[in-house]
C-alpha cells in the first residue's frame, strides 16, 4: 500500500515547479540491473509452497513523453533465479533450477522536478498493467518438471532520475508486479495452486535521451 500511495502522489502532481518551464520532449532508454525478491506463487497441502529465490534481474525501459512531466514507460524485465520446494515432507526445502521470469507492462509516469536545473534530479511514480511470465524444466525427486504460463500483471514503480552529463543520466526505482500465478500442471497432482504473490524489483540504471 505504500509504495500504491507515492505512486498515485506523484502522479497527481505532475505540474513543475514554478519557473522551471517546459521540460525537453525526448525519447528515453533505460539500461538496468537490479535484485529480484518475491513471495510465494504457489502453495500445497499443509506447508508447502513453491517460490522463486531472491537473484539478479536485468531490464529495459522506454520512455515515451506525452506532457511536460507524464509519459507513457515500455518496460520488461528478466531473471533466472533457482525455485524452492519448500515444506516437503522429510526433505524440507527442495532447489529447483532451470526456471525463468519474465515481466513486461505498459504504465503511466508522473515526474516531479526536486532542483531548477535545466536537467533537474526529479521523482517519479507510475502505475501499469502487463504479464508475468514464469518457464521451468527441471528434474525434482527423480521426476520431470516442465511448464510455462503467463499471466496478467499490475505494476507499481517510484523512484529518482539523476542527471549526469548531457544526455545521460541515471536511474534509481522500485517496482512492485503483482500477478495471479497459474498452477504448475505437473505438481497439480501434489495440491499444488498457483496464488496472488508480489515481486519486488529493485534497479539502478543508466538513463540516454535520444
Amino acid at each position: 500500500m505504500g509504495l500504491a500511495l507515492l505512486v498515485l502522489r506523484l502522479l497527481a502532481g505532475v505540474e513543475p515547479a514554478q519557473g522551471q518551464g517546459q521540460p525537453e520532449q525526448r525519447i528515453e532508454a533505460v539500461g538496468s540491473v537490479g535484485y529480484l525478491h518475491s513471495g510465494d506463487y504457489f502453495t500445497g497441502p499443509g506447508s508447502t509452497s513453491l517460490n522463486n529465490g531472491d537473484g539478479v534481474a536485468v531490464a529495459l525501459q522506454v520512455h515515451l513523453p506525452v506532457y511536460r512531466w507524464l509519459g507513457l514507460v515500455i518496460a520488461a524485465s528478466h531473471a533466472e533465479p533457482d525455485w524452492k520446494l519448500n515444506g516437503v515432507p522429510l526433505l524440507g526445502t527442495v532447489t529447483l533450477p532451470g526456471a525463468s521470469l519474465w515481466f513486461g507492462d505498459v504504465s503511466l509516469r508522473g515526474s516531479l522536478p526536486i532542483s531548477r536545473s535545466a536537467q533537474p534530479t526529479y521523482l517519479f511514480g507510475q502505475i501499469g498493467a502487463g504479464a508475468a511470465r514464469y518457464a521451468v524444466s527441471t528434474t525434482i525427486l527423480g521426476n520431470r518438471l516442465e511448464d510455462h504460463a503467463t499471466n496478467f500483471a499490475f505494476a507499481l514503480g517510484a523512484g529518482v532520475g539523476i542527471p549526469i552529463a548531457g544526455r545521460i543520466g541515471g536511474e534509481l526505482m522500485g517496482k512492485d508486479y503483482i500477478a495471479s500465478f497459474k498452477s504448475v500442471r505437473d505438481l497439480e497432482t501434489l495440491g499444488v495452486r498457483g496464488k496472488r504473490a508480489h515481486t519486488f524489483l529493485a534497479t539502478a540504471g543508466i538513463r540516454v535521451s535520444f
